[in-house]
């Protein structure tokens, strides 16, 4: 049968032609104003997954149930992105099933050396300190994307995890690349405490196109290395009142934790 599995494999910041020379499968091209998607998919009924390996300087990241990828390039051949859908676990199964597979992706990915990001306006609390905050998804009253509930090492219970929102977000980085690992939940209708369906994904971006993010205006982005500098500062400044307080609160400060440098600044 592994005969038959298609094979991805693709590197962010490097060209897609390698992508497609290194890859056993054809992707689909759509092209609109600059932007280029690369597609492959297959059906979530198909029994063969594909297999897929994200190379870095320091490494590959590979999975073996693959569903479906998209490379995406802007204005160039180089990747700048890219969209995986894991094959995750069965429709309706228990979601003490689906803990255990998202457990997996998550030790695979600490494993590759892939480390938790946190935006840099956020306080650094790591998930020990995450049942001192009775909601997961704030801070001092402000909604927050990597609180302490979002950190990877944190063992969350079935009941906790329950808790959470629908749809989550885990964030990494490693060697220059963001990572955001989204889990999406739909509860059974006649056992929802029990059984759920669920959509694992990974949503890579390069330094460029995860910073873009933080200019406000779609004309803007492609001047973010000017523009970012002034943001982090205010983010900065923002973290530090948080932690702040918090300290005040007796809630722990994770100081060892370091913001990831961003080569394109330095």
């Amino acid at each position: 049968m592994n005969e038959n599995k298609s094979t991805i494999r693709f590197q962010i910041d490097a060209p897609i032609d390698n992508a497609l020379a290194s890859s056993s499968t054809t992707f689909k091209k759509d092209c609109m104003q600059g932007v280029c998607l690369y597609k492959f998919s297959l059906s979530f009924a198909n029994p063969v997954r594909a297999n897929l390996s994200i190379d870095s300087k320091t490494g590959s990241l590979n999975f073996d149930d693959v569903v479906s990828t998209t490379l995406g390039t802007f204005e160039s051949n180089i990747i700048n992105n890219a969209r995986v859908t894991l094959g995750g676990v069965p429709e309706d199964s228990e979601h003490e099933q689906a803990m255990r597979y998202f457990n997996q992706q998550v030790e695979k990915l600490l494993s590759a050396g892939w480390e938790r990001y946190i935006f840099q306006n956020e306080a650094r609390v790591s998930g020990e300190e995450a049942y001192k905050f009775e909601n997961p998804r704030s801070i001092l009253g402000k909604p927050v994307g990597t609180g302490p509930w979002k950190d990877p090492a944190l063992k969350l219970s079935a009941e906790e995890w329950l808790t959470l929102p629908t749809i989550n977000s885990w964030y990494f980085y490693r060697d220059g690349v963001y990572l955001i690992f989204r889990v999406q939940r739909e509860k059974n209708t006649q056992a929802p405490q029990k059984l759920g369906s669920y959509l694992f994904t990974l949503n890579f971006e390069s330094e460029s196109d995860f910073y873009k993010g933080f200019v406000e205006g779609e004309k803007d982005r492609e001047n973010w290395k000017a523009l970012v500098p002034a943001e982090l500062k205010r983010m900065a400044q923002e973290r530090a009142q948080t932690e702040a307080r918090l300290k005040k609160m007796g809630i722990a400060i994770d100081e060892d934790y370091q913001d990831p440098p961003i080569k394109a600044l330095e």
